[in-house]
């Protein structure tokens, strides 16, 4: 009964090892190239295994995509979770730094993402499910408002820091004649000043 179990345990981790290198080899790709120029083959090809035994995980390269995104996107939900439990609260500035820094420390994520911003040419059900994920995600952004006496929507106020956020990003990510620091460091006061001004 032992042996079972180590066995299932083994080919479980195996399992999860394979749909991992999957994803990574997904996200190399989507952060190359626009979604409709990326193939399940060439995922294959990527991660050096067949394109059957993609299908064996994943039901097609949107599926893929919006799996690679959303678990990317659960390191960014966790990140502001941790903020409130230990501080008991987020506001903009501080969410907007933590954004920041997760897209900078994570540049293939970002560069996909705004891949997917330019080229949304997945299925419908796929973008169902990749929508109900960047709901999710602006819940949290929702929350640094929900205090504000505002007579404007909330989720809209969530959109305009959202994008005010990645347009840093988009905008100062290869600023020349900086080193990376400098450029890192000039985005986290860019973020601090969107959110002191969302804050008001």
């Amino acid at each position: 009964m032992e042996v079972n179990k180590t066995l299932h345990s083994l080919k479980a981790q195996e399992k999860e090892a394979r749909r991992q290198l999957i994803i990574d080899a997904a996200i190399s790709l989507f952060s190359k190239r626009p979604i409709s120029d990326v193939s399940v083959r060439d995922i294959a090809k990527q991660a050096e295994i067949s394109p059957a035994l993609i299908y064996r995980h994943f039901q097609d390269r949107d599926a893929l995509f919006v799996e690679a995104f959303v678990k990317k996107s659960e390191d960014i939900i966790k990140g502001f979770e941790r903020m409130m439990d230990e501080n008991g609260h987020m506001n903009a500035e501080e969410v907007g730094v933590e954004f920041v820094s997760y897209l900078l420390d994570n540049d293939l994520f970002f560069r996909m993402m705004t891949y997917f911003m330019l080229d949304t040419n997945i299925n419908e059900k796929s973008l169902h499910n990749f929508n109900e994920n960047i709901r999710r995600l602006l819940g949290v952004f929702d929350e640094v408002f929900k205090d504000k006496k505002t007579e404007s929507d909330i989720r809209l106020h969530s959109h305009a820091f959202f994008a005010a956020l990645n347009g840093v990003l988009i905008t100062y990510r290869q600023y020349p004649g900086r080193t990376e620091n400098q450029v890192r460091e000039h985005m986290i006061q860019l973020a601090k000043i969107i959110g002191k001004q969302f804050q008001t």
